[in-house]
């Protein structure tokens, strides 16, 4: 199993640079960007790395066609994979923040629209739009010549959090990039995600299974467990109760769920503190959805990526918050040699 870095997004191209050459010099497969709604634009924050860098690869997590059309994605993605010689990558998802800013709705049919986001981009990544694109959701009315495209393909994922979205992805794109996924429901997924890889055309298709994963473990054990307290209330598909069960009481999901509005407080005041949640209960998550702790933690967290990588993944992505510099430090020098 390879290990990919995800970065915040408000990182300029300079620091985002540095942290790549970092990551490149202890092997680690790819720099992932971050896309929000008002911060650096994500393919450009990417290219001074692409300059300077020879082997890391370089992804945009994630795109919505809601906000960017696909023929547009393509364009940018190609881009940046002629700049880097060969090294771009980007997945592709339904959106969540960035369409909320942009007032901008969804489709009813979601799995068709994105999975004819998904067809078009491919498409133009084998330079085979030269008819355009005819679909329910999104059309492309006019022939399109990449030619221009010389190196080899990027890799384009698709996110997922549910099993219907799994399984299109499984059967159409490149990879299949899915969020804070435990060892305990992750089993399932990989099912979907194998179901739909049946049906490609070219069933021995290699297929990358890739999820996002939070790092939190500092040399400060209460500093690791404030900024990963912070960060909750984007875990585990925004805390739901389904996912909750499996380790939570009903009581303790109640508690939870509940009070959702106070971990979106804890995010956006920065503060850690998650009102009317007992503290055990807060923590916990964090151990459970997230890597957590100082480093006397990370012999059990690296025998939790080993179940990843038994059950079939073939990548996973750590996002790092806070001292991205030391968090990285850290996983190249106790991480790396365990996944090379």
């Amino acid at each position: 199993m390879k290990i990919d870095i995800i970065l915040e997004p408000d990182l300029t191209p300079e620091e985002i640079c540095d942290l790549g050459l970092i990551a490149e010099s202890y092997g680690i497969d790819s720099i992932w960007t971050s896309n929000y709604f008002s911060h650096w634009d994500p393919f450009i924050s990417l290219s001074q790395l692409a300059n300077q860098s020879s082997q890391i690869k370089l992804g945009v997590l994630a795109v919505s066609p809601f906000e960017m059309h696909p023929l547009k994605i393509a364009n940018s993605l190609l881009t940046l994979n002629e700049v880097s010689h060969g090294r771009a990558q980007v997945a592709v998802g339904a959106g969540e923040g960035n369409l909320t800013a942009m007032s901008l709705d969804t489709p009813k049919k979601i799995v068709l629209a994105v999975r004819e986001a998904l067809e078009i981009i491919i498409k133009a990544c084998s330079d085979d739009l030269k008819e355009g694109f005819s679909g329910e959701i999104f059309s492309v009315a006019l022939p399109c010549d990449y030619g221009w495209a010389k190196h080899d393909k990027p890799v384009v994922y698709g996110t997922a959090y549910r099993h219907m979205m799994m399984r299109m992805e499984g059967r159409v794109a490149d990879g299949v990039y899915i969020g804070a996924t435990p060892p305990e429901v992750l089993e399932e997924a990989i099912i979907n995600i194998n179901a739909g890889k049946k049906k490609r055309l070219e069933s021995n298709d290699e297929i990358f299974i890739n999820s996002f994963w939070a790092w939190h473990i500092k040399t400060n054990r209460d500093e690791a467990f404030k900024e990963s307290r912070r960060e909750l209330a984007w875990r585990a598909r925004k805390l739901e109760k389904s996912l909750l069960q499996h380790y939570f009481t009903d009581e303790e999901c109640d508690a939870i769920t509940n009070n959702f509005e106070s971990f979106v407080d804890a995010y956006f005041d920065r503060s850690g503190d998650i009102k009317d949640v007992d503290l055990e209960i807060a923590n916990k998550l964090c151990k459970v959805f997230t890597s957590t702790g100082d480093l006397s933690d990370l012999e059990s967290e690296i025998k939790r990526f080993k179940e990843f990588e038994t059950m079939g993944q073939t990548h996973l992505s750590l996002r790092l918050h806070d001292n991205p510099k030391d968090a990285l430090d850290i996983i190249g020098k106790e991480v790396m040699p365990h996944f090379k």
